[in-house]
């Protein structure tokens, strides 16, 4: 026995007394999955699946002149790939916890960039498992640049965004242009931060950038100006800031302050 995939489609243009309708062909069933013998024995199944779609006990396998034909089938064999697929066996959404069949009945969605090629979610409209799951490891800790966008010549930014009402101020570091930056916070970030500056108007804050570091700096380095800045705006007691990610960093944020 060998696996299938089908396809019924709706045929291009159906001849209709002297007007002729034009469609898209488009699928309307699709069948992933069917063992079988041969192409023949295929179409035997779709004829007892949907007998709807076939008069007089014919499958068409492509588009012809009967007037009686609406419907035609599209048949292949699985590619190695997708049988590989199948045969890994089930797959656990990171999000919501659903267990699928395998990756090729339940095609897994991935954010290789964030979260690695091991880590699947579920497909649907709006993304909810991924978007969910973004939200949660993003919660308290500053987002990612967006790799794709950092050159080898790519600068290292230390950014502030401040409420021109209260003098309140967020301090961030950045290899993307800043504008970028704070364009993918604001859509994509869940810290309570970003989450509050969306309830706001744009207008209602400023957005500088505080020091340009060369590219070769260390992470290090990077890590120790944004502390100094932070120490020196007071912005995790009196601002934004709610964590850093580097012990080091942490350590001078508690210390007396750099600028003095």
């Amino acid at each position: 026995m060998k696996l299938f995939k089908a396809f019924i489609r709706v045929v291009k243009s159906i001849s209709i007394s002297d007007s002729v309708f034009f469609g898209r062909g488009e699928d309307i069933v699709k069948e992933p999955l069917i063992e079988g013998v041969d192409k023949s024995d295929v179409k035997k199944q779709l004829m007892e699946l949907y007998p709807l779609f076939f008069q007089n006990n014919k499958v068409y396998e492509k588009e012809t002149k009967d007037n009686a034909q609406f419907f035609y089938v599209v048949i292949f064999p699985l590619y190695n790939w997708e049988i590989e697929q199948i045969n890994e066996g089930s797959w656990v959404c990171a999000s919501c916890g659903q267990v699928h069949e395998n990756k090729y009945i339940s095609r897994p969605q991935t954010n290789e960039r964030l979260f690695g090629k091991e880590i699947m979610f579920c497909k649907s409209d709006g993304d909810v498992c991924i978007n969910n799951y973004k939200k949660n490891k993003y919660k308290n800790i500053e987002f990612p640049d967006d790799e794709a966008f950092i050159k080898k010549d790519s600068p290292n930014y230390i950014y502030k965004c401040t409420e021109k009402s209260t003098g309140k101020c967020y301090i961030g570091k950045t290899r993307n242009a800043p504008f970028f930056r704070w364009w993918n916070h604001l859509t994509h970030s869940s810290s309570p931060f970003w989450v509050y500056l969306r309830q706001t108007k744009l207008s209602d804050w400023t957005f500088d950038v505080l020091e340009e570091l060369p590219a070769e700096t260390p992470d290090s380095e990077v890590f120790k100006v944004e502390s100094e800045y932070i120490n020196k705006y007071d912005s995790i007691k009196n601002g934004f800031n709610s964590v850093i990610s580097n012990k080091n960093a942490v350590a001078a944020i508690e210390s007396p302050s750099l600028f003095q």
